[in-house]
């Protein structure tokens, strides 16, 4: 009890000591916001990478397309390209010409062939600039057909340059230039970069204030197992308050062990707690008997044969009562403190009754013991052999103890039923009044107590018998009447063949 007692006051102290920590909370929710953070930094750097990526490519297919087209006009000319012939091919005035009336093979606006944003430059053979769809022109520079670059002058964008050959003769009659003005698209990538940073600054943000909602949620269960555990802890006494936690999950099956074991630890200290109770106070009158016998013996004992053989008698008696009673509430304990796997235990019950009974009788030839073997079955039991024997021992013991004068008769009885083998030992003794039955099972019960302390015993037996039974979830009942007997009924549950 006294060292329970330090290491509670020890835990307190420490408790006491533990300095603040940083909450669980605060770095679950910062940790889910850096994930947050780098989730969307990645998804954000791939749909911008993602969208450049299209957008540039169609861009430069479409370029290219447009040349293909204008190309496919201007290289119907059987000769060079001049400021002379180029009408004939191209519709410079795209405003003043009425499309729904134009005849087929009249010459296409250029407009129509290169699309918006697109500029084009045509050159003859010596690269003079004949015709530019816009208010400037670039020089033509030496480089390979269709090989996009970009520049970043005044205005950037992409320039392709090709040069024109005649479907007719084959021969290089020009040149044609284009450049696409992508200051439109530098304006949709810096909307498209801000779009993200902004969402990602909310995302950010509503991550913060989600994640600090739903951890605080999931903490809960958890914050209100630590405070019932520091209760526990900080308290010199073991306040302890079974925790209720219905979540369905890790969390809830943790406050189930913590039950399971706070229970252990109240029952293991209940069990101290009596076990000192019970030793201090039935000790308490054979000490009383071994002091005064000694100061007897220490007064004038020594000198006279008769006091001395008479006290050192008592004295024995005395010393065989306390070592008995130690040895029943020690068994007892340990019964109390066993927690046993039951599924796996298979006994013969029939066989330790027979030997049981044989070596009971050994120390008790003037008994008439007596076996009836009901058992339909093969008779066996979830139960330790060792422990079965010593049920019935205490039950012979009993009966044999209590069947004086000449009814000195004990019948066992082995029977089963659907779930259990039931053991019956049969006195015809004293009995028990009706009045006591209900109490025989309780620690240091003794009915007539004057005249059973002459018989002997130390009121455990039975209390053992009721342990040993709840711990293999069997049942244990008694039927008594004055002067005729008792019977007290023990079932253990049977081990059922497999199917």
């Amino acid at each position: 009890m006294i060292k329970i007692r330090n290491l509670v006051n020890k835990t307190h102290k420490n408790v006491k000591k533990t300095p603040a920590r940083r909450s669980i909370v605060l770095r679950w929710a910062f940790a889910n916001t850096i994930f947050c953070f780098i989730v969307f930094t990645i998804f954000s750097v791939l749909i911008y990478q993602v969208t450049v990526s299209t957008y540039i490519s169609e861009e430069k297919s479409g370029i290219l397309s447009a040349m293909d087209t204008v190309e496919d006009e201007l290289s119907q000319s059987q000769n060079a390209l001049s400021l002379s012939n180029i009408h004939n091919f191209i519709a410079f005035t795209p405003e003043s010409t009425d499309w729904g009336k134009v005849q087929s093979d009249a010459p296409r606006n250029l407009s129509s062939m290169i699309g918006h944003r697109r500029a084009f430059m045509i050159f003859d053979n010596d690269k003079r600039l004949l015709y530019s769809t816009s208010r400037y022109s670039i020089p033509l520079k030496d480089s390979p057909n269709n090989r996009i670059v970009e520049t970043h002058n005044n205005i950037p964008g992409y320039i392709v340059q090709r040069k024109i050959y005649s479907k007719t003769t084959g021969q290089a009659i020009g040149y044609i230039q284009a450049f696409y003005n992508i200051s439109f698209y530098y304006n949709i990538n810096r909307r498209l970069m801000l779009t993200l940073a902004a969402l990602e600054i909310v995302v950010l943000i509503l991550a913060q204030i989600i994640g600090f909602y739903m951890v605080s949620r999931f903490m809960t269960p958890l914050e209100k197992l630590h405070k019932a555990m520091k209760k526990v802890a900080i308290s010199k006494e073991i306040a302890y308050q079974p925790v209720e936690i219905k979540t369905n999950d890790e969390i809830e099956d943790l406050a189930e062990v913590y039950n399971e074991i706070m229970q252990k630890a109240h029952r293991y200290l209940d069990q101290q707690k009596r076990l000192v109770s019970d030793v201090s106070h039935e000790l308490r009158t054979p000490l009383a008997v071994l002091d005064g016998h000694i100061n007897l013996l220490n007064r004038w004992g020594k000198n006279d044969p008769k006091i001395l053989d008479e006290s050192l008698s008592a004295s024995r008696e005395e010393i065989s009562r306390m070592k008995s009673m130690l040895e029943e509430m020690l068994a007892l304990s340990r019964f109390e403190n066993d927690e046993l796997d039951i599924h796996n235990i298979d006994t013969d019950l029939l066989k330790i009754a027979e030997t049981t009974l044989k070596n009971f009788h050994l120390i008790h030839e003037d008994f008439e013991l007596k076996l009836v073997n009901q058992l339909t079955g093969n008779g066996h039991a979830k139960i330790h052999a060792n422990h079965y024997e010593q049920g019935i021992l205490i039950l012979l013991d009993n009966a044999a103890k209590y069947s004086p004068g000449d009814k000195k008769a004990i019948t066992l009885t082995l029977s089963e039923d659907d779930d259990y083998i039931i053991t019956s030992i049969k006195d015809c003794g004293m009995g028990i009044s009706p009045e006591d039955l209900e109490h025989v099972f309780e620690r240091f019960f003794r009915a007539d107590k004057a005249r059973n302390r002459q018989i002997g015993g130390t009121g455990l037996g039975l209390s053992i018998i009721s342990q040993l039974v709840e711990n293999y979830n069997g049942e244990v009942l008694v039927t008594s009447q004055l002067g005729e007997g008792s019977d007290f009924i023990l079932k253990f549950p049977k081990v059922k063949p497999a199917l």
